[in-house]
């Protein structure tokens, strides 16, 4: 293994907890939430072994421990533990997108409660991420043939939910 001095944590914390919590907010809508499981990804990354691994380990562990922390969090926001407003739900839109975006993010939110996480996983890296089959999995540690799998079962299972999840 490889030894992780504390400046070099340090700097890799400063570039990468930006992009881990914007990711989150993606998902979440809400960037105090997301700034939350930002920080509790990097928390359980410092008590990790991955840690000592090379870069590019690091960050696809960064990459899927912070979208399943996420997903957690849609989980349990659905059950009622936790509940906030997304970001600016009550806001005016400033951008014609801006509703498709909140659309997709209460999708999301229903859908964590009917969707296996490994099929939820999958759809927020290609969907929201907007990331290949073979990066998909790369950062899984999964084959390709796999990814393609769990998408196509995941697109059966939003066929079934019906349309409101599309």
């Amino acid at each position: 293994m490889l030894a992780v001095a504390r400046n070099e944590l340090d700097h890799f914390f400063q570039q990468h907890f930006p992009i881990v919590r914007a990711k989150c907010a993606r998902m979440l809508g809400d960037g105090e939430e997301a700034a939350d499981v930002a920080q509790e990804t990097f928390l359980r990354f410092c008590a990790s072994p991955v840690v000592h691994e090379p870069v590019p380990a690091r960050l696809r562990w960064l990459y899927l421990t912070g979208t399943r922390l996420a997903i957690d969090h849609l989980r349990r926001r659905r059950l009622g533990v936790e509940v906030r407003a997304p970001e600016g739900a009550d806001a005016p839109s400033r951008a014609g997108g801006a509703d498709q975006v909140v659309a997709a993010r209460q999708a999301l939110d229903r859908l964590a409660a009917h969707m296996p996480p490994a099929e939820l996983e999958v759809l927020v890296m290609t969907r929201f991420d907007r990331m290949s089959q073979e990066e998909v999995a790369e950062v899984t540690c999964i084959s390709s043939r796999q990814v393609r799998r769990i998408l196509v079962r995941a697109e059966r299972r939003l066929g079934e939910l019906g349309e409101a999840f599309r």
